[in-house]
């Protein structure tokens, strides 16, 4: 799809923002969220029964899937991804067959919405999440949703998550992401007087440099390990290096000029879940071809920046060295939550069911992306999982195969000569993990298979 359309005036932008224009100031404030319903209180905390929609270009949206795809809870939160630019109405699902959003079976995210409320007016926001049955938005507080899909959907969270949210450092958490908030490139790009403007820009430089000195002897904001404050950094971080500098005139200095927060930044991009659902070109696109966003800027063309190269982003950053724990960026909650415990033959084959063939099924059987992405994020988990148990054992219960081990063997062989081909499933294939293609070769020497 193109995504140029016709320019259309400043206008365009006024009537978008309108419900969220202070008549006295002038200033384009943050919209009250309306679907604010508790889990657990108000919402049942139920598998399969919620559908998560973001869209690439948001950074809140953004933080949403981060989190859910860090706990695991992508397993029973199914993931919708709108189109990256919004028509009159609101967020379309233009990426999806017939513009449909393929479970919802809804063209735009506003009938949601209004499922929700039939007296809504205002702005459909991202993320938003949805109940299935109902097609109803259920929560949309942009800011918390990570939050939620932290303490209320622990029962859910995959074995081993990451604990993004330590109890011991929950006030000083909370207190960080409130300062994290005046990171705010949109009190420049919304300005609309240039009192707001200068106010806006002296704000974000301010907090950056301080953000700056605080990351120059910790790898992360909290120490060594990555918490949801690091989370909510990231998405306006990445974004300033790719758009705010360009698009919303915070121009005082590039991201790259900062070396803690441009290492920092790098350190977490080449993390997993942030890399996968960091779209640098759908980013890029969305703030600078936003039709709104092209009347306020005066982009008639709708021309993209040819900027900044990115392939920097991949480069070491050394700060690992910072870490008493340099090899891992995540801590884990002394109460991990074990579903399987690894012990019996039985065990063994019933998590192998659940984690790693069924999913293989269902993304053979995947419709729309979205969905075969859920699946092949488990199966990638799983290999993880496993390959990290045979790093001192021959085999899934020691040093003897069993009938799991002559399980595991024959899916590996089929998924690398056949579903990582048929299915799409070519994140890797199984022999590209250490220890799980030692495993292979070992299982192959001592049988017949």
């Amino acid at each position: 799809m193109s995504y140029v359309k016709p320019f259309q005036s400043i206008a365009l932008f006024e009537n978008t923002f309108k419900h969220q224009i202070k008549k006295k100031t002038g200033k384009v404030e943050e919209r009250s969220f309306v679907f604010n319903k508790k889990f657990g209180k108000d919402l049942l905390v139920e598998a399969n029964r919620y559908r998560l929609i973001w869209m690439p270009g948001c950074p809140h949206s953004n933080k949403a899937v981060i989190v859910l795809r860090l706990l695991g809870l992508d397993r029973v939160i199914s993931v919708g991804e709108a189109g990256i630019l919004r028509d009159p109405r609101g967020w379309v699902f233009s990426e999806d067959l017939g513009e449909v959003d393929p479970v919802l079976k809804i063209h735009y995210l506003d009938d949601a919405y209004l499922k929700g409320d039939p007296n809504f007016v205002g702005r459909s926001t991202v993320p938003a999440i949805i109940d299935i049955e109902s097609g109803k938005t259920v929560q949309n507080e942009a800011w918390d949703i990570p939050k939620y899909l932290i303490t209320d959907w622990k029962a859910y969270q995959k074995e081993k998550a990451p604990d993004l949210y330590p109890e011991a450092l929950r006030e000083e958490i909370d207190q960080e992401v409130e300062n994290i908030k005046r990171v705010n490139a949109y009190a420049c790009g919304f300005a609309r007087s240039q009192e707001q403007y200068d106010q806006g820009f002296e704000e974000y430089f301010n907090v950056l440099d301080e953000y700056e000195e605080k990351l120059a002897n910790r790898r992360f904001l909290h120490g060594d390990f990555i918490t949801l404050s690091d989370i909510h950094l990231y998405v306006a971080l990445i974004r300033f290096h790719i758009n705010y500098h360009l698009v919303f005139g915070v121009n005082k200095k590039r991201l790259e000029e900062y070396p803690n927060l441009w290492g920092y930044t790098r350190d977490l991009y080449q993390t997993e879940a942030f890399y996968e659902y960091t779209k640098l070109e759908q980013i890029k696109k969305h703030y600078q071809l936003s039709p709104h966003m092209r009347a306020k800027l005066g982009n008639v063309y709708g021309l993209v920046g040819t900027g900044p190269d990115n392939r920097d982003l991949l480069k070491p950053t050394g700060r690992e060295t910072l870490s008493l724990h340099p090899e891992e960026k995540f801590v884990y909650s002394i109460e991990t939550r074990e579903e399987f415990k690894h012990d019996t033959i039985e065990h063994e084959i019933e998590y192998l069911q659940k984690y790693v063939i069924e999913p293989i099924e269902k993304a053979g059987q995947a419709t729309f992306q979205t969905d075969l992405e859920r699946w092949s994020f488990q199966i990638q988990d799983a290999f993880k999982n496993i390959n990290k148990r045979l790093e001192n054992s021959e085999y899934l219960l020691g040093n003897q195969w069993n009938e799991a081990d002559a399980l595991l063997y024959k899916t590996l062989l089929r998924f690398d000569h056949i579903y990582y081909y048929v299915y799409k499933l070519n994140f890797a294939k199984s022999s590209d993990f250490d220890h799980l293609k030692n495993y292979i070769l070992r299982f192959k020497r001592q049988n017949s298979f």
